[in-house]
């Protein structure tokens, strides 16, 4: 936050805190839920593998013989055990670690799978 900012929300009546610690604001980022305990199936590549976690945001897998790499689209069919028998997504490499494991953001989800998804959220 730029020093014109912090004035003008002091003029405005704002207070000042302190900066958050990274963890916290790590949870103040996270919009939805992570879930573990009902794994999702997404293809990469024409091959499939199931999520260690997901959420409305994204997913996190991990891909033996990785070639991807942060900022690569994927996309492909996507499915959940007992939320929905298939659906589509698109999604964006956000990161990816030495032992092949990636995490993505969802860029489009299909309808279908976005309110199963919804629905498991809750």
């Amino acid at each position: 936050m730029s020093l014109l900012q912090k004035i003008r929300g002091m003029a405005a009546g704002e207070t000042l805190l302190a900066t958050p610690s990274v963890s916290e604001a790590g949870q103040e980022r996270r919009k939805n839920r992570r879930l573990q305990s009902s794994r999702l199936t997404v293809y990469v590549n024409g091959k499939r593998h199931k999520t260690n976690d997901w959420s409305l945001g994204g997913f996190r897998v991990v891909i033996p013989r990785n070639t991807l790499a942060p900022n690569h689209v994927i996309k492909g069919p996507l499915h959940g055990p007992g939320l929905f028998n298939r659906g589509e997504y698109e999604a964006c490499v956000v990161w990816v670690a030495d032992n092949g494991e990636i995490g993505a953001r969802f860029i489009e989800l299909s309808p279908e799978s976005f309110l199963a998804m919804s629905a498991a959220q809750v």
